[in-house]
């Protein structure tokens, strides 16, 4: 999530969506899922997020959320031919219309160590025997990525002035 959102959003929008997955709310998710379709290839992430209510209170930390939302759809996935965006959906979609529904972990890995959405199944935390359908995003920390981003515009500039 890196560069675009702050650090704190992004704590903040994990904490969210891991707690209205763990397994109090599962059931009520399974519900849902049955009745709305609420994860299909019907509805973007952004939609399934709005209405589940998994946003940040900030509105300019929200629109930033829905786009990096939409950029994990350039996002590579552990699933050949599937976009990172498309892996989450058919991820929460294949659990929650599973006959056995695990709870859902949403973690975080290094981009540098794989670029890939990754999806597993495991026990999400040391002290818990659960296990979880865990779906790690790829991430660059904001401070690495907003370098990324000036160097990149730096080299540009040093091209265009040499051109």
């Amino acid at each position: 999530m890196g560069g675009l959102l702050k650090d704190s959003t992004t704590l903040d929008i994990l904490m969210q969506l891991n707690k209205r997955f763990e397994p109090e709310a599962l059931s009520e998710m399974v519900e849902l899922q049955r009745e709305f379709e609420v994860f299909s290839g019907r509805h973007s992430l952004q939609q399934s997020f709005k209405l589940l209510g998994i946003v940040p209170n900030d509105w300019a930390e929200r629109r930033r959320w829905y786009r990096f939302l939409d950029h994990l759809k350039t996002y590579p996935s552990d699933v050949t031919d599937m976009t990172g965006h498309d892996r989450v959906i058919h991820a929460f979609k294949e659990n929650l219309e599973s006959e056995k529904p695990l709870s859902v972990s949403i973690v975080c890995h290094a981009a540098t160590d794989d670029p890939r959405v990754i999806v597993s199944q495991g026990r999400a935390v040391v002290f818990s025997l659960d296990m979880h359908v865990i779906i790690s995003i790829p991430t660059t920390p904001g401070r690495e990525a907003r370098q990324q981003v000036a160097n990149e515009v730096r080299a540009r500039r040093a091209r265009e002035l040499a051109d």
